[in-house]
C-alpha cells in the first residue's frame, strides 16, 4: 500500500511547543511515503531543533518550519499548518503531536480509508484496545471518558468514541470547507473541528490504536 500512499501528496502537521527531546524521536519514525513534514513552532521556551530534524529527514521528505509570532495553543499552531497545506495543494493532512505519544505505525490505518474513499476523515481511538485502555493513567482515562461524552453531545458524532484524540488524517477537499475562525485555538480544538465537520456531514472513521505515555 506504500506505493499508493506515494501517489498522493500527504503532509504531516506537527504543532510544536516545548518538546525538544521528543520531536526528533517523532520525526525519525515518519515513513518515506510522506511528502512533507510541516512543523509549526508555537513560541515555547525550547527552540525547535531544526538542524537535527533536517538531518533526520535528509532529502527524502520535505521539511517546512513555520512559526507563530505569539503562542496560540495547539489549535492555533495546527491551523497554521492546515492553511499551508491548503495553499500548497496537498491531498491529505495528518495531525501528529510533538510529544511522541502517537504511534506512527498506525499511519497506514489512518490513510487507507481515505485512499480507498471509504471516508474523508480518520481518527485514532484509544478506547477500543483493552491493553491500551489498561495502560492509560486512571486520571486521564476518567477525564477522557467524561470529555468524550460531552464532545459527542456537542458535535453530533456519537459513533466516534474518542473524539478528543488529536491523531487524525483529513482529506483537504473537506478541510478547505472549514471556517477556521470557528476552530478553537487551545483545548477545545478537536471539539470545535469535529463540530465544523458535522455541519458538512463529513464521514469519520475510528481507527483503534494505543497512546504512548512517556516523558
Amino acid at each position: 500500500m506504500d506505493s499508493n500512499f506515494s501517489n498522493h501528496k500527504i503532509a504531516i502537521i506537527i504543532p510544536y511547543y516545548n518538546a525538544s527531546k521528543q520531536i526528533t524521536r517523532v520525526v525519525s519514525k515518519i515513513p518515506d511515503y510522506i511528502h512533507s513534514v510541516v512543523i509549526v513552532d508555537d513560541c515555547g521556551k525550547e527552540p525547535l531543533p531544526e538542524k537535527e530534524i533536517a538531518t533526520i529527514l535528509s532529502n527524502k521528505i520535505e521539511f517546512i518550519s513555520l512559526k507563530n509570532e505569539i503562542n496560540l495553543g495547539v489549535g492555533g499552531a495546527t491551523k497554521k499548518g492546515f492553511v499551508y497545506a491548503l495553499e500548497n495543494k496537498f491531498d491529505i493532512v495528518i495531525k501528529v503531536d510533538a510529544d511522541d505519544q502517537m504511534d506512527l505505525n498506525y499511519l497506514p490505518g489512518l490513510l487507507n480509508p481515505l485512499i480507498e474513499d471509504k471516508s474523508v476523515i480518520a481518527k485514532g481511538n484509544r478506547f477500543k484496545d483493552l491493553k491500551a485502555l489498561k495502560a492509560m493513567p486512571f486520571v486521564r482515562k476518567f477525564g477522557n471518558l467524561g470529555i468524550s461524552f460531552l464532545t459527542k453531545a456537542a458535535t453530533g458524532y456519537w459513533h466516534n468514541f474518542d473524539p478528543t484524540n488529536g491523531f487524525l488524517a483529513i482529506k483537504t477537499s473537506v478541510l478547505k470547507e472549514v471556517d477556521f475562525s470557528k476552530i478553537h485555538n487551545r483545548y477545545f480544538f478537536e471539539t470545535s473541528l469535529l463540530a465544523e465537520f458535522y455541519f458538512q456531514n463529513a464521514k469519520i472513521i475510528d481507527i483503534p490504536m494505543p497512546a504512548i505515555y512517556g516523558d
